[in-house]
């Protein structure tokens, strides 16, 4: 089993490659099964005995190109027989885009004990054997016809398992209108994909034919669908080429992301359903969490949480694992606490590495004023902003919305979580340099505005956010001396004094206590040297 090739050559292309097994809604409600009464009448049926290198078969492949599934016949040879697998390749392609130095290497990747078959049957279940009575699967190389390079389109179907072919030809014809070769088969891509990609296509689409011999497809949500098969080319030891596109995205949810409709946020969210998944194999229970959400009957996140408690044997938070998981993506460093132990995201960001190994940051502070204005970060995804050295004032983020904003500080390998409040504000000192993480760990995105610099002169001062719902911040230029800050409800009566530390310049100090007020109107004596400032909050709970 071969364990990650060269990344480099992976994802030098620039195209972007999908499963085709759900490229038509309606696959995911064929929900009849075959009844054994009808017995296969088609070609394949009446082969005597395993096949021999050398057969020649028409099979009914489907064109991915249109609004609609349609079907046709194409010519393919047999090329390699083994104890698990058939592989067969299309004639009109042999020699052009495939030849035998691919079958060998796609047959060993395969076969045996440690090979694909054998290893996502052991991580997910059986590989069902419910039309033709041989446990061998088919495996058809094709140039799956996707409409790609039409008008520039880079988006093409790298595979995909049909459930037409596990009717038989008349319930195929009569239940859904399509046509059945009545056999266990996959179909692989070999353009443009290229002789190698056969493998980890391969080991995706072998799970979607073993989650439909457990259930229906409609038992269970499209993204966990596809997380599931893309965690089948994590266990096999295989690279994910969308992570590519994830790193060029800036990340997208790994949770819903199948209703994405922008082609490259789609194909993003492969990447995001195998870097999930691999994190939960890691870190949430390894085989028994995949073998369990395979075989739950529990549907969605819900049946995610489900099989992580049954591996663990503790209650899960998604809005901490999902946290962790971002934090993970960008920091992408499994010594330091965050990242993965099998692999680096940076791996993959190999031909075009943009501001940074692996995640890009969002924005690079190198001098004031600087701003990011008003900008959508999607749900489950984050804005990373570089503070660099020899700065002063501070860098600001300030949300609206109804998105949860959780905010982190990243100096070295030290991270500090930093308190936004509900009202999705806050502030940090540009004295410091290293990363302002702003996530938005919910399914609804946050408005944000981020900008940074000075405030102006010597007797220039600010405080916010007004009303206040969590820390409340000053931001003034300071001579270095102890500050005070004493609090006071609306009756005037003393709620409490803080000493606080602000250095010389333009600083920025955080009052957490806010965070523990009652709501109603404060009012506040800010103290340093000589200098007195007075001001007036709401505090809003």
């Amino acid at each position: 089993m071969a364990v990650f090739y060269l990344l480099s050559i992976l994802v030098s292309a620039g195209e972007m490659g999908i499963s085709g097994t759900f490229h038509y809604p309606e696959i995911q409600q064929m929900d009849l099964r075959h009844d054994p009464a009808n017995e296969p009448s088609g070609p394949l049926a009446s082969t005597d005995g395993d096949h021999q290198v050398g057969d020649v078969v028409n099979f009914w492949a489907m064109d991915e190109s249109g609004p609609v599934p349609t079907f046709y016949l194409t010519s393919a040879t047999c090329r390699f027989v083994g104890e698990q697998t058939y592989i067969f390749v299309e004639d009109a392609q042999w020699g052009i885009n495939y030849n035998q130095d691919n079958v060998d290497v796609l047959a060993a990747e395969l076969e045996g004990d440690d090979g694909i078959v054998a290893t996502d049957a052991e991580y997910f279940g059986d590989i069902p054997d419910l039309i033709d009575n041989d446990p061998k699967v088919y495996f058809l190389v094709l140039d799956i016809r996707d409409n790609y390079g039409v008008a520039g389109q880079k988006v093409y179907i790298a595979g995909y398992f049909s459930p037409y072919n596990m009717f038989t030809e008349w319930e195929a014809r009569n239940y859904y209108g399509g046509h059945s070769n009545e056999v266990e088969m996959l179909y692989i891509d070999c353009w443009p994909s290229v002789g190698d990609d056969a493998t980890f296509t391969a080991s995706h689409e072998l799970v979607h034919l073993i989650q439909y011999g457990i259930k229906p497809f409609s038992g269970e949500e499209l993204w966990v669908i596809e997380n599931q098969a893309q965690a089948g080319t994590f266990v096999c030891g295989y690279p994910a080429m969308q992570v590519k596109t994830f790193i060029e995205t800036g990340g997208v949810t790994p949770i819903k992301w199948t209703d994405l409709a922008d082609p490259a946020e789609y194909v993003a969210g492969y990447g995001a359903g195998f870097l999930f998944f691999s994190y939960l194999f890691e870190n949430y229970g390894g085989k028994d969490f995949l073998w369990t959400s395979m075989h739950s009957s529990t549907r969605g996140i819900q049946g995610v949480l489900e099989a992580i408690e049954t591996a663990t044997g503790q209650k899960a938070d998604i809005e901490l694992i999902l946290r962790d998981w971002m934090l993970s993506c960008f920091i992408d460093n499994y010594e330091a606490g965050y990242g993965w132990k099998s692999f680096k995201i940076a791996d993959y960001d190999t031909s075009d590495p943009g501001n940074r190994p692996g995640m890009d940051y969002t924005g690079v502070v190198s001098s004031t004023p600087w701003s990011d204005p008003w900008h959508e970060i999607t749900g489950f995804s984050g804005n990373y902003y570089r503070i660099e050295d020899d700065l002063s004032g501070s860098l600001r983020a300030e949300g609206t919305g109804i998105g949860n904003l959780e905010v982190f500080f990243l100096e070295e390998n030290k991270l500090t979580e930093l308190n936004s409040g509900s009202a999705s504000d806050v502030a940090v000192s540009l004295d410091s340099p290293g990363t302002l993480m702003l996530m938005c760990n919910s399914f609804a995105g946050i408005s944000m505005n981020v900008h940074g610099g000075s405030i102006g002169g010597g007797s220039a001062f600010a405080f916010y956010p007004n009303p206040c719902l969590g820390d409340l911040y000053f931001q003034f230029n300071s001579t270095g001396e102890p500050v005070e800050l004493a609090v006071f409800d609306q009756a005037g009566v003393h709620v409490e004094t803080v000493a606080l530390t602000a250095p010389a310049g333009e600083a920025v100090v955080t009052y957490s206590g806010a965070s523990k007020l009652a709501s109603g109107v404060y009012f506040f004596r800010f103290s340093q040297g000589s200098r007195t400032e007075t001001g007036r909050v709401a505090v809003v709970r």
